[in-house]
């Protein structure tokens, strides 16, 4: 028999290194297929469908969004209570930017108010609209420019609804010359009176206050958002039992901004962002503990949080790519899920069948199912 020469380890140890090699990628590619094809494809609620957000109602979800008309695109709405058959809301525009506006954001309480955005004028700014209505149908109720638009405006973000009140957030230039955040408040869905002088939400001396989220919550309505001072960004939280006084409380932490919030019948989780030189996303478990770190980018945008029992998950867009995080209650446990797709935008929702994701692309939207 030949002995076995040094060339020969060599050479079988390097045909194992490449066996072994190929082996281990061939588990991660499989265990990362596995994970993504826990997503599953669900028909659109209508062609052409952008279906921007979705909002958990009681016996589904309601999914806001726009449908191709003409070389525009017109408002929609549908209701699903498995994601895969949709109802559509009769939806009826009354304004000029009404027929073209996309619906943006919804608040669901004794009645559903959703707030539109369509863009145009001399400068192409987003002019606003807000409707109101339920499951069945949603009217616009066309409101004077100025009181979400003209010289004073910052913007107009979101909306909520608890009970009877429903609530829209931005920002405005208040009476004191001073930028800051700003409530519309309605208990009829259709009349929007502006706050900007409550001592809690508008900017003091030397500070300048910015919303950016509202969410109902145990607590009633729940805002986060920040204030400068001395060109250091604090993070903030308001509550409101009903949507008349307020109560601002920081986040524990600075150069940070608070983004987004979520929360379920017993807890919110606050996401964000820190503001140094190599930003993080933040996670602020409750008022009182520190915000944990997250993944690292240079551009974040946090675009949705939803709290489960055990995990809270976010749509995070990083250095402009969706991720879907999912943290354990204490913001410990970072992970990082499979998406069906990569995706530059995406919302998504709970559903008694599983997690429902939109990934957005400028002319439609794919719906995906996980299980």
């Amino acid at each position: 028999m030949r002995p076995v020469r040094t060339a020969d380890l060599r050479q079988w140890g390097m045909r194992w290194s490449v066996v072994v090699v190929a082996v281990l990628a061939l588990v991660a590619g499989c265990g990362r297929a596995a994970t993504v094809s826990e997503w599953r494809e669900l028909p659109l609620p209508a062609q052409g469908a952008r279906v921007v957000e979705l909002v958990p109602v009681r016996d589904g979800v309601l999914a806001l969004g726009s449908v191709p008309s003409g070389i525009d695109r017109a408002p929609a709405a549908w209701t699903s209570a498995d994601g895969s058959h949709w109802h559509a809301l009769t939806v009826e525009p009354h304004s000029p930017y009404g027929f073209l506006a996309e619906l943006i954001s919804a608040g669901v309480g004794d009645r559903t108010v959703v707030l539109g955005r369509a863009f145009g004028g001399a400068h192409g700014n987003p002019r606003m609209t807000v409707w109101s209505g339920d499951s069945a149908k949603l009217v616009e109720y066309p409101q004077i420019f100025e009181l979400f638009g003209g010289p004073h405006a910052i913007a107009v973000t979101a909306a909520a609804s608890l009970g009877a009140t429903d609530l829209l957030i931005g920002g405005w230039d208040g009476v004191a010359g001073r930028y800051g955040a700003a409530i519309w408040i309605s208990v009829d869905g259709a009349n929007w009176p502006r706050r900007v002088d409550d001592p809690a939400l508008s900017s003091g001396p030397g500070e300048l206050t910015g919303a950016s989220a509202i969410t109902t919550g145990p607590p009633g309505f729940v805002v986060v958002g920040e204030t400068q001072r001395d060109g250091t960004q604090l993070p903030l939280k308001w509550i409101s039992p009903d949507g008349v006084t307020w109560q601002r409380t920081p986040l524990p932490g600075t150069a940070a901004l608070a983004t987004q919030v979520g929360c379920n019948p017993t807890r919110c989780t606050i996401f964000g962002q820190s503001t140094a030189a190599s930003p993080t996303v933040l996670c602020w478990p409750t008022d009182t503990a520190a915000a944990l770190p997250g993944p690292a980018a240079t551009t974040i945008d946090t675009v949705k949080v939803v709290v489960e029992d055990t995990r809270t998950l976010a749509v995070v867009r990083l250095d402009g790519a969706v991720h879907l995080l999912s943290v354990s209650p204490n913001c410990t446990d970072w992970q990082d899920l499979a998406l069906p797709v990569p995706a530059a935008r995406a919302q998504f929702a709970e559903l008694p069948t599983g997690l429902l994701l939109s990934t957005i692309e400028d002319n439609g939207s794919r719906l995906w199912l996980r299980a």
